[in-house]
């Protein structure tokens, strides 16, 4: 998965993403603040990843009070525009509604489009006065109102 997740956010966009590998110590922390769910293809390759993070949970990132939040969506170049994508985003919002959380919030770069596009067709909405900057660039702030 550390392997996904470079290829999906390392450099693609100009000036903007994250320019190190990512590392498996990075897995193993999402995974103790979240659920970490996958999609495999038919022989065991992982090629998609999301991380669903409950609104009690730490290392949220632009969720508020009340929110889950929906981070680190990848999914392989080959398996793109195959439903991957969608499928993992309705099942955090399906957690995020069986936690009770009244949001699911997330980020996206701005290089993201087709990423943005599909958060779009599922309801999210941007919200830009929460948008930020870290170390690797701007983070776009999008916002599902489960209530």
């Amino acid at each position: 998965m550390a392997e996904l997740w470079t290829d999906a956010y390392s450099g693609r966009g100009d000036g903007e993403g994250r320019v190190e590998p990512y590392d498996p110590s990075e897995l193993a922390a999402s995974a103790a603040e979240g659920v970490v769910s996958v999609v495999e293809d038919d022989g065991g390759e992982v090629i998609g990843a999301i991380v669903f993070r409950p609104p009690d949970s730490g290392g949220k990132a632009v969720a508020g009070e009340g929110e889950a939040e929906h981070s680190r969506l990848a999914v392989a170049e080959a398996a793109r525009g195959r439903g991957t994508g969608r499928a993992l985003s309705e099942l955090c919002i399906a957690q995020a509604r069986g936690v009770g959380a009244h949001a699911i919030a997330l980020w996206s770069r701005p290089y993201q489009v087709p990423a943005h596009r599909l958060y779009e067709s599922l309801g999210y909405r941007r919200a830009p006065e929460r948008d930020s900057r870290d170390a690797d660039g701007r983070r776009l702030v999008f916002v599902l109102d489960l209530d």
